[in-house]
C-alpha cells in the first residue's frame, strides 16, 4: 500500500476571531489555512461574542463555534442569557461546545456566586444537548474541581489555557477531562507548566492559541492568531520527544473526536 506522505494538520481548539484587532477574521482564517490549520474553534465569551462566533462558523468552513459566557461577565448572566444561548445551540449545527465558562479569581470581575451560577447553568445546558464544556479556570482550581466532580461520568470537558499545577492536571485527567495548552508553555518562566506537559499523555491534550492573546515566545509582541499554533505544537514535540507531525496528528484525532467535528 502506498504511504500517504501528506503532513498532518493542526486544530486550534480555542481562538477568539471576534477579538482580533490587527487582522480581519477573513485574513486570519486564510492565513491559518496556509499554516496547515484545518479547523478553528471560536468560543464565545459573552452573548454578543457567541452570536459572532456562530456567524463565523456559518461563513467559514474551517470554523466551528462554542457558545457561552466568560466568568468576567457572569454578573450579567440570567435566564434570558441562557435562553439565547440555547437558541444558538438549536439553530446552528456547527455549535460543537458550550463555553468558555468557569471561574476567574485572578481578576474577580464578577462575584463568585454569580460565576458559580453561570458555570452550573452552562454545564446543565451542555448536558442537555450532549455537548462538551470549555472550562476557564484561573486561580480557582479547588472550586473548579468541586463543580466538575459533581458531573463526573456524564460531562465531557476541557480545561482551556491550563495554568494549574501538575497535581490539578492529574485530578482533571482522572475525571476523564482533557487539558489544553497555549503559547504560555513557550515562555522562559514556564518551567512548572513544562513539567505538567510532560505528565499529561499526548492523547489527552489539545493545542490552542487563545488568540489574540498569549502569542508564543517566538512571536512575543505580535497579535496572536491561529496560525501560530505551530509553535505550541513544536514546543510540545520538544518536551515529549516527538515529531511536530506526530503531535499534530495525535492532538487533531483527539480534538475531532472530542468536539465531534464532521
Amino acid at each position: 500500500m502506498e504511504k500517504n506522505n501528506k503532513p498532518s494538520y493542526f486544530i486550534d481548539t480555542h481562538a477568539h476571531l471576534d477579538m482580533l484587532k490587527n487582522m480581519t477574521p477573513e485574513t486570519a482564517v486564510k492565513n491559518s489555512l496556509a499554516e496547515n490549520v484545518k479547523y478553528i474553534i471560536n468560543p464565545g465569551s459573552s452573548l454578543e461574542g457567541s452570536i459572532k462566533s456562530c456567524q463565523y462558523s456559518n461563513k467559514f468552513e474551517a470554523v466551528y463555534s462554542s457558545v457561552g459566557v466568560h466568568p468576567h461577565d457572569a454578573e450579567t448572566f440570567d435566564k434570558r442569557t441562557l435562553s439565547e444561548l440555547e437558541k444558538l445551540v438549536k439553530g446552528n449545527k456547527k455549535v460543537i461546545a458550550i463555553g468558555e465558562t468557569g471561574f476567574d479569581y485572578y481578576r474577580n470581575l464578577s462575584p463568585k456566586n454569580d460565576q458559580e451560577n453561570a458555570f452550573i447553568s452552562q454545564i446543565e445546558l451542555a448536558l442537555k444537548y450532549n455537548l462538551p464544556v470549555i472550562v476557564h479556570d484561573r486561580e480557582a482550581h479547588s472550586d473548579t474541581l468541586k463543580i466538575l466532580k459533581s458531573c463526573t461520568g456524564s460531562l465531557n470537558a476541557v480545561i482551556h489555557c491550563f495554568s494549574g499545577s501538575t497535581d490539578f492536571a492529574l485530578k482533571c485527567l482522572e475525571m476523564g477531562f482533557f487539558i489544553s495548552f497555549t503559547g504560555v508553555i513557550t515562555f522562559p518562566n514556564a518551567k512548572e507548566l513544562v513539567q505538567t506537559v510532560k505528565e499529561v499523555p499526548i492523547e489527552r491534550l489539545f493545542l490552542e492559541t487563545d488568540a489574540p492573546f498569549l502569542a508564543p515566545q517566538e512571536r512575543r509582541g505580535q497579535e496572536n492568531y491561529p496560525g501560530f499554533v505551530k509553535y505550541i505544537a513544536a514546543k510540545i514535540a520538544d518536551i515529549k520527544g516527538l515529531s511536530v507531525d506526530e503531535v499534530a496528528r495525535i492532538t487533531s484525532v483527539s480534538a475531532r473526536k472530542f468536539f465531534k467535528l464532521n
